[in-house]
């Protein structure tokens, strides 16, 4: 019997650009932080060793700190570590983070980068398993990587573990260069093909699986920030797979249409139901249009979220739509109310200018309320 700890995508080092000061720092953090907590899986476990399908660093250029601390990590987990080569740390190049003389001189003796394509024995007993890897050499690869993984290569016992990283052939949309054919493991007579390379969970096949990135990294919606635990009783056994939960943030994807207070009342309880905000990034996408005070509403909404969650990313967009009660009410003689009614002209009126009118109405109205309540 073998029970492994199933990984892949960490991106170790990956930059977050898009975020903010605070944000990227603790989303790099978290990616590092990963490694401990899966090897804590593993421990509690009881697993003979992890497999890393793919991708461990984000980039072979990721700095000399960054490798010194995940070798420091790597040192703390108590069982053998299996790391395949993936398209962003692919192993062909002189210049792999994995032939750099920092990693090869701080790199515990329990940890193997598997480049070359031979079946390697793993665990402490050295007869339960054996790994037969498909190692990325190049950033894009052509044809299908595990090619040369059939029922020939490697021993026919022990258990036999599939270790590749890139797309099976029904995913995603358009051509490819390189496809993995979803009925490797049933062709090649393996037990278990572990993959990595999509950042979500997925079973592919009886004995084919992604595991899917341990901590989250995009607002996909796929069911990331897990490890898998494969338990396998003998060769040609069916391997028994647990998720195990490993993400430290949640990622929220938030599409809505507003078109009325109602509406609005609706995102805020939305808002409400997020546990443990501080560790949220919400991707809010809104549409629609709103009354001048439903807009004030949201604005002060919008500006709450983005002080209580870690991050908030906006897409869409929701337009003012002055009612005539609010129209009045910031109208006035003079000046005022010949400014007011010639943007409600122009914002009836349509057109490219008809969207700055809106917002020049709205922004007459907060000022108006803040006159009012000063």
């Amino acid at each position: 019997m073998v029970r492994f700890v199933h990984a892949a995508d960490f991106q170790i080092g990956k930059p977050f650009n898009w975020a903010t000061g605070r944000a990227q720092t603790k989303l790099q953090e978290a990616r590092e932080e990963a490694i401990s907590r899966v090897g804590e899986v593993a421990a509690e476990q009881e697993a003979d060793f992890i497999l890393i399908a793919g991708d461990f660093f984000d980039d072979n250029t990721v700095s000399d700190d960054v490798v010194a601390r995940t070798c420091k990590r790597l040192s703390d987990i108590e069982v053998p570590v299996y790391i395949l080569p993936g398209n962003h740390d692919f192993s062909g190049s002189p210049s792999s983070v994995y032939h750099r003389d920092l990693f090869r001189s701080q790199k515990p003796e329990h940890v193997h980068v598997l480049t070359e394509k031979e079946p390697v024995i793993a665990g402490s007993s050295g007869e339960e398993a054996v790994i037969l890897p498909a190692p990325v050499e190049r950033r894009n690869e052509r044809g299908d990587p595990t090619a040369h993984i059939d029922s020939e290569f490697g021993p026919e016992e022990p258990i036999r573990i599939g270790l590749a990283h890139g797309g099976v052939e029904d995913f995603g949309a358009g051509e490819a260069t390189s496809r993995i054919d979803p009925g490797r493991a049933e062709e090649a007579g393996l037990d278990y093909l572990a993959l990595g390379d999509w950042h979500g969970t997925k079973k592919v096949g009886e004995r084919t699986w992604y595991s899917g990135t341990p901590e989250p990294d995009s607002f996909k919606q796929n069911d990331p920030g897990n490890v898998l635990l494969a338990q396998i009783q003998e060769p040609g056994a069916s391997a028994d797979v647990e998720k195990v939960s490993t993400g430290t943030y949640n990622w929220f994807r938030k599409e809505a249409t507003l078109q009325g207070p109602e509406d609005l009342k609706a995102l805020e309880r939305w808002f409400e139901s997020i546990e443990d905000p501080l560790r949220a990034l919400v991707r809010l996408e809104l549409s629609g249009g709103l009354g001048l005070e439903a807009m004030s509403n949201l604005e002060a909404l919008k500006q709450h979220l983005e002080n209580v969650v870690m991050y908030v990313r906006h897409r869409g967009e929701v337009r003012p739509r002055a009612s005539d009660e609010e129209l009045r009410q910031i109208a006035s003689d003079g000046y005022v109310g010949d400014t007011v009614e010639e943007l409600r002209g122009i914002s009836k009126a349509g057109g490219e200018d008809a969207e700055t009118a809106d917002r020049a109405l709205q922004l007459l109205y907060q000022f108006h309320r803040e006159q009012e309540t000063a």
